[in-house]
């Protein structure tokens, strides 16, 4: 449960993700293996194969065909390829201890990528 890496790690892998599977020359995974990984499943679904989806975009928000992953440790990536941003937040959720649900409560991971939207999409 959870990320478990360093930012610089995550971001070569979202990217590679961006890339249709492909990252410094070198191909990892298929396009249309990152095509399902990355589409909704099934119709008002919030899922991709690997990835959690938009449900709602909204204006100056996360695109539709943006995805990404939300940690149980309170770790974040999220791709948009719409806006060519990749975004890596980590955190530690479970400190201190396991039941600590203010992250989630709260939409702390949510409030600081709409944050960096604001901030950097115009």
């Amino acid at each position: 449960a959870g990320l478990f890496s360093n930012a610089e790690d995550l971001a070569k892998l979202m990217q590679m993700y961006m890339n249709g599977g492909s990252y410094g020359g070198v191909t990892f995974v298929k396009p249309e293996t990152v095509s399902e990984f990355t589409k909704t499943q099934y119709s008002g679904g919030r899922r991709g194969a690997g990835f959690d989806k938009i449900p709602s975009p909204v204006k100056n928000g996360p695109s539709a065909n943006s995805y990404g992953h939300f940690g149980f440790t309170g770790t974040m990536v999220w791709n948009d390829p719409d806006s060519q941003l990749v975004f890596v937040i980590l955190t530690n959720r479970i400190n201190p201890s396991v039941d600590n649900k203010k992250l989630q409560s709260q939409k702390v991971r949510e409030n600081i990528r709409q944050k960096l939207y604001d901030s950097i999409v115009k």
